[in-house]
């Protein structure tokens, strides 16, 4: 436990420029929502940058993963940690949830602060407001880390084919990334897809703020979650028995 502590520590370090970075971008998003709503006829659309700052944050988990594996500099010293591939990689995702909890609880109380002297103005729409923050919250969060192993099998693969195919490795990766994502979206759109996981459903509704009710099904999220682990796994193992070796 010791020594994966120190592991995280290390990653930490290694991705705290770009944690700070995004910490001081909160603030000037925030300084932007008081400037549009200073300068605009409508006071709400000083919302729109800190919507948008979340939306963002799907690429947060991924980009922290992929700056950590660039900024290991020596991959032979890091392949030759004792601990297993699994440790050294579930480090690098615990860092960037950590990171991107913070930064999203960061612009939850500057939301706030924006919000006091305008409650009058959006307390009809203040309960759907609040529900809606805590739905896309948990998706946001998921996307990233969904994204962010895929940063790490494709990474992992970009590591084994630059022994076997040298200089070209890079284009292999680009093709599996986007075969990857168009048998993704193929599988999502299928039939065989919709009948197997379409279960669990659950409709959410935000009348004041959006005309249509969202519909999410549990068996989508199993999906998900099955994709997740079976890339971690995938990764772990090409970097045990493919890379290292």
């Amino acid at each position: 436990m010791q020594q994966w502590t120190a592991l995280f520590i290390k990653d930490f370090k290694l991705t705290r420029s770009l944690f700070f970075i995004g910490i001081v971008m909160n603030v000037l998003i925030a300084i932007l929502a008081l400037y549009m709503e200073r300068e605009t006829d409508d006071p709400l659309l000083m919302f729109v940058p800190l919507a948008i700052a979340v939306a963002i944050h799907v690429i947060y988990v991924p980009l922290i993963v992929f700056v950590g594996l660039k900024s290991e500099g020596n991959l032979h010293l890091w392949l030759n940690n004792p601990q297993p591939a699994s440790k050294l990689l579930l480090s690098k995702i615990i860092n960037g949830l950590m990171m991107i909890l913070i930064s999203l609880a960061m612009l939850y109380v500057l939301s706030r602060l924006l919000i006091i002297p305008k409650f009058s103005l959006i307390e009809p729409y203040w309960t759907d407001t609040w529900k809606l923050g805590w739905f896309i919250l948990p998706h946001v969060i998921g996307i990233s880390i969904e994204l962010s192993v895929w940063v790490m099998v494709l990474w992992a693969l970009y590591q084994y084919l630059k022994l076997k195919i040298g200089r070209w490795s890079w284009a292999a990766v680009a093709g599996a990334a986007i075969l990857s994502a168009w048998l993704n979206a193929l599988i999502k759109s299928s039939t065989l897809y919709r009948y197997v996981m379409d279960w669990g459903g659950i409709t959410y509704k935000f009348p004041t703020i959006l005309s249509d009710p969202i519909q999410t099904y549990s068996g989508g999220y199993v999906y998900d979650l099955m994709i997740i682990v079976g890339l971690f796994i995938l990764t772990a193992w090409l970097v045990d028995n493919k890379v290292e070796g």
